[in-house]
């Protein structure tokens, strides 16, 4: 049903899959096994039922044992390719996909894929946009996953300018986002290969940034 050309079809298909999923959450490893993730990403691709489609996909990655499979693998692209494409503009969307970036990000195996440098690319350029307070915390958790886990992640993340977005999100009066925010720059900074990212720039930056988080405590 999934796969009909009907749209009507595809959405009673989608909301009964969500309903049982919620149900029961085992059967979200069913319905990967029976190719449901290929299909909501081709819905996701051609922009139909999109808000359906990326809260169902991220029901099915929330789950750990999904995550243990092959097919997951293959879905860091596709996903990071919808946030960046030009046709996306559903934020509710965005957000699901984000958050199940965020998902994917928990599997270590999955955070050091030679894809999610382009997933890191996406995540920073949601933190263009002039974010909601959710939109950061759903980025700032998923970016923290990937510069935890990998070299190559942190590197993609400081090349499209993350170093500067994150660093405002230490701001925040959400002391989540702060938190998490310093963290991804202690690791962003961890490793010596990322020291041409280092500026005075930054650094008075940040001093002042931290400055202003003691002062407001």
């Amino acid at each position: 049903m999934l796969f009909s050309t009907a749209e009507s079809t595809v959405i009673l298909a989608i909301d009964t899959l969500i309903i049982h999923a919620n149900q029961d959450s085992s059967s979200v490893q069913e319905m990967a096994e029976a190719g449901a993730l290929d299909a909501l990403l081709d819905l996701l691709r051609s922009h139909h039922c999109e808000e359906l489609s990326a809260r169902l996909l991220e029901l099915i990655l929330r789950n750990p044992k999904v995550r243990e499979t092959k097919i997951c693998q293959f879905v860091l692209t596709p996903l990071s390719e919808y946030i960046l494409g030009l046709d996306t503009v559903s934020e509710s969307a965005k957000i699901l996909i984000a958050m199940a970036l965020g998902d994917i990000s928990q599997h270590e195996g999955l955070a050091k894929a030679t894809d999610s440098p382009v997933a890191c690319r996406a995540l920073i350029s949601l933190l263009e946009e002039e974010p909601s307070e959710e939109m950061q915390m759903v980025v700032i958790r998923a970016l923290g996953n990937f510069a935890m886990h990998s070299r190559t992640s942190r590197k993609a993340m400081a090349e499209a300018g993350g170093v500067y977005l994150v660093q405002e999100m230490l701001k925040s009066c959400n002391p989540q986002v702060s938190t998490q925010a310093a963290l991804i720059i202690k690791s962003l900074f961890s490793n010596h290969t990322l020291q041409e990212y280092v500026s005075g720039e930054i650094i008075k930056s940040l001093t002042s940034k931290f400055r202003f988080r003691i002062q407001n405590l």
